[in-house]
């Protein structure tokens, strides 16, 4: 088996409650995409599933997935919109010989400022996505025979933010949703991390 590592890819600012913009996914909704439908605010990379505070189109955003390469810049720009936010890094788990297609390499190829996650930061948990970070975890809908099957294995390994509680669960539900969801695979895991509020 090969090695793996962490490798930062960017930050953002996602929604929280306080800024009175982020709304509970309704039940019926919650029901079918979630392993653990009692949380009402999933965390994820997915930003459909947790959102992030800035548009998709907006010009100061720094690579093609919607992450900022430079903590610095978005800090101050969040500052300017007068936004609170919830301030996260995202890492990929890259594996010490990635394969040749179907990998995030733009995430891995370029330069963050700060290189490595701030000391400071608290690690939320880990989610299951693809490279357009498309999450497996909550965001690909569970058939009702799944949902019987997957919910007992796997609603204890999942926290109260709606992530992955470890590495190594992560890396096993990644290889569960290239199985289960193959029109997104492969996929990748992630950590997310919150950094200290501005």
């Amino acid at each position: 088996m090969n090695s793996q590592a962490w490798r930062l890819v960017g930050f953002d600012a996602r929604e929280n409650e306080q800024d009175g913009r982020k709304t509970p996914i309704p039940i019926e909704v919650r029901e079918v995409i979630l392993l653990r439908p009692e949380v009402e605010l999933p965390f994820s990379v997915d930003g459909h599933i947790w959102p992030s505070v800035w548009s998709m189109n907006d010009q100061s955003l720094d690579n093609e997935n919607g992450l900022w390469l430079n903590l610095a810049r978005m800090q101050q720009r969040l500052i300017e919109h007068g936004r609170t936010a919830i301030l996260i890094a995202v890492e990929l788990l890259v594996p010490s010989n990635p394969p040749a297609f179907g990998f995030p390499y733009s995430l891995i190829d370029s330069t963050q400022e700060p290189s490595t996650v701030p000391d400071d930061s608290t690690c939320l948990g880990f989610d299951v996505a693809d490279a357009g970070f498309c999450s497996g975890l909550s965001n690909c809908g569970y058939s009702e025979e799944q949902r019987t099957k997957l919910r007992p294995q796997w609603r204890d390994r999942i926290n109260d933010f709606g992530l992955l509680k470890s590495e190594e669960d992560a890396v096993e539900f990644r290889e569960l949703s290239d199985v289960r969801v193959p029109e997104h695979a492969p996929f990748w895991v992630y950590r997310l991390s919150r950094l200290p509020d501005l």
